[in-house]
């Protein structure tokens, strides 16, 4: 078996937190592994349950856009969440969030995720992302850079203007991070 294989065995059935009563699947990750770029949201939404992948949704799609944009075709790139679980219930009440209790369930899973996909950039994308990606002062988890980026579900709740400068700016962080990792 390989190591995503022994990975998503050791995880699918995960009951770690309350999120195991309200998901349909499993969202572990999707893209290459291991990968230069790892892109880590907050939580799956209710396409990402439908279908077990991450960031499928409208948020999703333009997360694509930012990343065809600014990622050379050469780079390796994965995606996952803080929490592998679809928090329907804290949808439902519009708050959107895993609780804390509910990422700290789920941060074993996250590590070894970032263990396996070894990348040399990790993107928060999102505050709640940059706030429980556990990194070092200088912005590093385990030889990792760490940036953060807008999260698309929030821009796309912007007026378009908003959203054209948002997205821009992801872009250029994006962008610029990327050179200095290839360099």
């Amino acid at each position: 078996m390989s190591a995503w294989t022994d990975h998503v065995a050791k995880w699918r059935d995960c009951t770690a937190c309350p999120l195991c009563r309200q998901r349909s699947n499993i969202v572990l990750a999707r893209g290459q592994v291991p990968c230069d770029v790892l892109f880590c949201g907050e939580a799956p939404g209710a396409s990402e349950d439908a279908l077990s992948l991450p960031f499928v949704g409208p948020a999703g799609h333009l997360l694509d856009q930012i990343v065809d944009r600014a990622l050379p075709p050469t780079v390796r790139y994965a995606l996952t969440n803080l929490v592998a679980c679809y928090p329907a219930e804290a949808k439902a009440r519009g708050d959107n969030e895993p609780e804390y209790s509910e990422i700290v369930a789920c941060r074993p899973r996250l590590m070894e995720f970032v263990a396996l996909a070894k990348p040399k950039l990790i993107v928060c994308v999102g505050s709640l992302a940059w706030n429980y990606v556990e990194h070092d002062a200088y912005g590093r988890v385990r030889g990792a850079n760490v940036i953060q980026i807008v999260h698309p579900a929030a821009v796309l709740r912007m007026p378009l203007a908003q959203k054209q400068m948002a997205v821009q700016k992801a872009i250029v962080i994006l962008r610029n991070a990327v050179d200095s990792m290839l360099q």
